[in-house]
């Protein structure tokens, strides 16, 4: 009986060329309009697997189209072409937002991205002509190691896992628990290869053109079937765990106010003055103080301010038209701690002077603070994870400063007598609080895009002894940059797996939204709304609910991102397999021309 996928021989006619067409091909293999039609089909799907749209059941098809172009197509430079297109159809169509700060940037950053598309295609291509092995086994392995790589390293971008499609459908993302988000994508992926395989199968024969067993036409949906009924059962068991292992916690007021961003306010007619916002935060505040809350939750950088303690000694507290001086805005925050008897978590700048530092002559950083109901000093957390060009232009200090030089003069956010890059924080700062009751609980409070880096909110949670030292999350951050675009609900749909991967409630208080509590099972829950509006144009509002503590302890808290490493390990074998099997190709055929 032939098998369906034999180890090739360096004699090359046991395996079809790479390049080589097959029975079964037809257009695929000769179109490359057909091929464009599958690689498009495949972004389009792909996008509407997101946010807003949240067509998740797409996302176990959505690849399906790609794999037929990248295994059946004769050309492999096509495939390389078509499958760079798509990525970038997929990253300028899905995240469209960012052209709304940075259009220069934005398009560098997405021409990046869609590299990973044809780093995947010739791994891809490579297992299905060459060697033959099941897309099931092997698809999941190299999609995942390409979403490992875009997250971990270089420009950092978590954005839009295949997994977070599936962010509203608790039993299938409690394995995050052990892998991340990305346990989540690999089920998809490997549901897309087996339906890819079964496809191949009919259209690509087995090397010596024998008919396929009936054995190896079942293998690829059984483990497709299997994966997902044990992703299903396993995440059964433990939001029934979760039952015992959850409970009530502190009582906490998230505030949200809705003041859309601009790069150049002056085009876009009249904008809130701090002043008016600070008026308006304060009067939401003080709105929702008759619910009692035992914390009351503000936006990343609410409005200009610096609450720090080395830049209030020489502040002045003159108020001036258009903003409080910063320290009207801290006495407003300490009274309203202590009158409420409850705690206020904020975020500001901080600007530290550094007269000697001949590089620069402050050092400001993204904070949140935390104000204490006995009046004490507020404690500071200051970001360490920086969005690049947002926040900071890179090689400000050492031997490249020429090229921070040059791209500081090309940013949105450039001015001549103005340096806007921050510095970032270095200590994962967690506070302890103690509500009405006389409990005590351990909280973190990630910033804005912290809440998307999975290794930030494990860094806050797990200890440097494996011990969990921190109950809840405390997301703030200010998404008016991004109007009130999809930018929201996918912000929104990457904090619902951290709480999952840590097992920790989370409050979010977001400028222009989404606020809302998430609970460690992944259940989002009582969102700022008004009148049954949860975001757009005039929303602002707060919301009082209990966040949610979690007794247990999980594997990808303690051990990271293990699995995503494994992928990325497997996705290079599979490329020296390739540069193998094709050295050894070459070194045949230069024999028999010999």
């Amino acid at each position: 009986m032939a098998r369906r996928f034999p180890n090739p021989k360096p004699d090359r006619s046991s395996a079809p060329a790479a390049d080589a067409g097959a029975p079964g091909e037809g257009l695929i293999a000769r179109s490359r309009w057909v091929g464009l039609l599958l690689a498009l089909l495949t972004a389009g799907m792909l996008v509407l697997c997101f946010a807003p749209f949240n067509v998740w059941p797409l996302a176990y098809v959505c690849h399906v189209p790609w794999l037929l172009m990248v295994g059946l197509s004769t050309s492999a430079r096509r495939v390389y072409v078509l499958s760079y297109l798509m990525g970038a159809a997929f990253f300028c169509t899905s995240i469209y937002w960012l052209f709304m700060v940075t259009g220069l940037g934005s398009a560098v950053l997405f021409a990046i991205f869609a590299v990973h598309f044809p780093l995947m295609a010739c791994p891809i291509r490579h297992v299905i002509r060459r060697r033959r092995w099941p897309l099931v086994f092997t698809f999941p392995f190299i999609w995942v190691g390409s979403e490992a790589v875009r997250s971990m390293f270089l420009l950092e971008f978590p954005w839009n896992l295949l997994g977070h499609s599936h962010h509203a459908l608790r039993p299938m993302i409690q394995i995050s628990d052990l892998v991340g988000a990305y346990g989540v994508s690999f089920v998809l992926a490997a549901t897309n290869g087996a339906l890819a395989d079964l496809l191949l199968m009919r259209w690509l024969p087995a090397a010596d053109g024998a008919t396929q067993p009936p054995r190896r036409r079942v293998l690829s949906p059984v483990a497709a079937a299997v994966l997902i009924v044990a992703t299903l059962a396993y995440g059964a068991y433990r939001l029934r765990e979760g039952r015992t292992t959850m409970s009530p916690g502190p009582t906490v007021a998230v505030i949200q106010g809705n003041y859309p961003n601009y790069v150049d306010p002056r085009a876009h007619g009249q904008v809130a003055t701090p002043r008016q916002r600070a008026d308006r935060y304060f009067e939401l505040l003080d709105a929702s103080a008759a619910e009692k809350p035992d914390l009351f939750l503000l936006p990343e950088t609410p409005w200009y301010m610096s609450l720090n303690a080395e830049h209030l000694a020489v502040a002045s507290r003159q108020d001036y038209y258009g903003m409080y001086s910063s320290v009207t805005c801290y006495e407003a925050f300490r009274r309203r701690a202590m009158e409420y008897a409850a705690y206020i978590v904020t975020g500001s700048a901080s600007v530290e002077p550094t007269p000697l530092d001949l590089r620069a002559k402050e050092r400001r950083f993204n904070s949140a603070f935390v104000f204490s109901p006995d009046g004490s000093p507020p404690a500071r957390y200051d970001k360490i994870h920086l969005v690049m060009i947002g926040e900071y232009v890179p090689f400000r200090f050492g031997p490249l400063r020429f090229l921070y030089l040059w791209i500081n003069r090309i940013v949105p956010f450039y001015s001549e007598d103005y340096e806007y890059s921050l510095s970032p924080g270095e200590i994962f700062r967690t506070f302890r609080m103690t509500d009405r009751a006389g409990k005590s609980y351990g909280f973190a409070t990630p910033i804005c895009y912290e809440n998307v880096m999975p290794y930030i909110s494990r860094r806050f949670v797990i200890d440097e002894h494996g011990e969990k030292r921190c109950d809840f999350l405390l997301n703030l951050s200010n998404d008016g940059w991004f109007l009130h675009s999809a930018e929201l609900p996918q912000h929104l749909a990457a904090s619902v797996f951290r709480a999952v991967e840590n097992r920790v409630g989370m409050a979010r208080a977001v400028n222009t939204g989404i606020s809302c509590f998430i609970e460690p099972d992944g259940r989002v829950h009582d969102p700022v709304a008004v009148g049954g509006k949860v975001v757009g144009p005039e929303v602002d509002g707060y919301r009082v609910a209990r966040v949610t503590v979690d007794s247990r302890r999980t594997l990808y808290a303690r051990a990271g991102d293990w699995f995503a490493l494994l992928c990325i390990g497997l996705w290079i074998v599979f490329y020296l397999d390739y540069m193998l099997i094709r050295s050894v190709g070459q070194l045949q055929r230069k024999e028999d021309a010999a």
